[in-house]
């Protein structure tokens, strides 16, 4: 199920205006021109909020009073309104479910920073898919946000009855979040070899991904959550907070054992961070109802040349719609359609 068509009205720099769109849609145009605007449009239809703020009121036009933005989603036609002083409303569409069902991948600047960044920021990403893995994901990881928050402020009240009890509970939801996430993660990883070996790969990249390895690591070592708890306990009340544990969760990405940052160039890194999130992408499309949808943001900007076609020729080989912004039209690559700006 795709999006056909997009509806802008005082959205951005657009004051009226639709897009048609097709399974592969290139969007192109200078900077400022409103590219990425219709990227933010469509990820606010499925997500209800953007990629480039907190503030919804600062998508509406200046000086207009609202934004409406509208789109035919399959047989589907979504509508969502935001008032300045209204909270935002749609045409009836369950916006939870279709915040779970419909899967938008965002490739950007940010996002292709997943190797070198923070892990909290990689920690996000990994959440963020697993939300639309896992339905009871989202609810489990929060409770155990809570037990953590409020064990870690027992351990600042150095208050041992309230840290037995919090330990109990954070193990008992640690241990929820913790299989799924090996479950699902395990799963993408088995399949990595078979999904690359589709792709139009050339000879550097088939090393490449042969020397590859993805690692889960579930935020402790060997054992039992709540042995590294005990063993840390004294540490823990020094520190005041909880070291170990599904918090602290990592997917550690190695080329000949080495950490892939510091084996591959800039611009290696973007192209195999863009196929890492193809996979979880295709292991979406492939094993759950979910509508995947990849919207890559500046590709030109973010991919030299040899690395783009890789890149964009990739992407034909994935289930989803694609919807691609860039300043000019890569050379050798066919689109569905193209929109000029």
């Amino acid at each position: 199920m795709y999006f056909s068509r997009v509806h802008l009205i005082n959205f951005r720099p657009f004051s009226d205006i639709v897009f048609n769109l097709e399974e592969t849609t290139l969007i192109t145009g200078r900077n400022g021109s409103g590219k990425t605007s219709i990227l933010e449009a469509i990820h606010v239809l499925l997500k209800s909020r953007s990629f480039r703020t907190s503030s919804i009121n600062s998508l509406i036009t200046r000086e207009k009073e609202n934004f409406i933005l509208s789109a035919k989603l399959g047989e589907d036609l979504l509508v969502f309104e935001k008032k300045r002083r209204n909270q935002a409303t749609n045409n009836g569409y369950k916006t939870e479910d279709y915040k779970y069902k419909n899967f938008p991948i965002l490739i950007n600047n940010f996002s292709l920073a997943f190797l070198e960044a923070d892990k909290e920021l990689r920690r996000k990403i990994l959440d963020y898919f697993m939300f639309h893995v896992k339905h009871d994901y989202a609810d489990n990881l929060k409770k155990f946000k809570k037990t953590l928050f409020s064990r870690n402020m027992a351990l600042k009240k150095n208050n041992e009855e309230e840290i037995n009890i919090w330990t109990k509970l954070l193990v008992e939801h640690a241990e929820k979040i913790t299989n799924d996430r090996e479950e699902i993660f395990n799963k993408v990883i088995e399949n990595v070899p078979k999904f690359f070996l589709n792709l139009p790969l050339d000879k550097k990249w088939k090393r490449i991904i042969d020397e590859m390895s993805l690692d889960f690591y579930k935020g402790w070592e060997k054992g039992e959550l709540i042995e590294a708890l005990r063993k840390n306990f004294q540490e823990d009340m020094k520190r005041g907070y909880t070291k170990f544990g599904p918090q602290r969760f990592d997917l550690e990405v190695n080329i000949s054992k080495d950490k892939a940052g510091n084996v591959l160039s800039r611009g290696e890194q973007k192209l195999l961070i863009l196929l890492i999130f193809l996979c979880f992408g295709e292991f979406t499309a492939h094993n759950t109802c979910r509508r995947v949808y990849y919207l890559i943001d500046d590709a030109t900007a973010e991919f030299d040349e040899e690395n783009l076609y890789l890149a964009l020729k990739s992407l034909e080989k994935v289930k989803g719609q694609k919807i691609i912004s860039s300043i000019k039209k890569p050379e050798n690559i066919k689109f569905n359609s193209v929109i000029d700006l």
